[in-house]
């Protein structure tokens, strides 16, 4: 394990791609905060730094499934993942060691980001309104789920031979994660009445009704655990810093990684490689 371990850190120093998004985070980290200002002296709105540091939430599962079907699939085309088989290496141990090494890039990139974030966005838009604790909380809930999202994308990469469906895959399903997680949200969001109007004597007349989109509480329950079990719905919670189960968000995390780790792991020991 620690010669694969040592041999695809070297691999990830001379990775372009690894590079490019890290530049990216880098860029976007000191972007965002400049944006916030930019409206705020446009709009005399006052911005804070803690408005928007949260959406790093939405970019980490695009970044990750770029990387992971990159560098994970690049051993695929390079015949690496048979040659290591062929030299005697425990299926396991190759599948962890490229796990560990997504892993390691996203929590990187959250630190990048992050960093980039607040030392250019607390002088530009002051201090954090947010209670240390709770910055701190939101911020775990991000690494958690970053770690997530490399596993399910490790586990679609390790899968498939295919570099280029890989990609496809991977990227099809972050932008499928955070569509679940935005509808999970609206129906959350729906109000109790809506306001209709009809036409009495040539006037319109307005009035409330029950909205029938409204979520009663046996269905509320069951749309609340799915907006939190759901890695998109964790995504949109982060991002808008809006969650009534923050605390609890990180355990789902941890059930979908080792979740996805065992399913990828199982399915990789009895995959022929040719």
């Amino acid at each position: 394990m620690r010669n694969l371990l040592s041999a695809n850190f070297m691999r990830l120093w001379k990775e372009k791609v690894f590079w490019i998004l890290f530049s990216w985070m880098l860029v976007l980290g000191a972007l965002f905060p400049i944006l916030k200002k930019i409206n705020e002296i446009k709009t005399n709105i006052i911005e804070t730094p803690d408005s928007a540091f949260g959406q790093f939430a939405i970019l980490i599962g695009i970044v990750m499934a770029i990387f992971c079907s990159f560098f994970v699939g690049q051993e695929y085309s390079d015949g690496t993942i048979r040659n290591k088989i062929v030299v005697g290496k425990k299926r396991i141990d190759i599948y962890l060691s490229n796990f560990i090494v997504c892993v390691f890039v996203s929590l990187l990139m959250g630190c990048v980001f992050f960093f980039t974030y607040f030392i250019v966005g607390i002088p530009l838009l002051g201090g954090l309104t947010f209670e240390p604790k709770i910055v701190f909380q939101l911020i775990m809930t991000v690494f958690f789920l970053s770690v997530a999202f490399s596993s399910v994308y490790t586990m679609i990469a390790m899968i498939c031979s295919s570099k280029s469906i890989t990609a496809i895959l991977s990227i099809l399903l972050a932008f499928l994660f955070l569509l679940s997680g935005l509808y999970l949200n609206k129906m959350l969001n729906e109000p109790e009445t809506i306001l209709g109007m009809r036409m009495e004597a040539g006037e319109p007349v307005y009035e409330e009704s029950k909205n029938p989109s409204f979520l009663e509480e046996d269905e509320r329950k069951v749309f609340q655990f799915l907006y939190d079990a759901n890695l998109g719905g964790q995504v949109i919670q982060c991002a808008t810093l809006d969650s009534i189960h923050l605390s609890i968000l990180p355990v789902y995390s941890l059930v979908f990684t080792f979740g996805t780790v065992i399913i990828g792991l199982r399915v990789f020991q009895k995959k022929k490689i040719n």
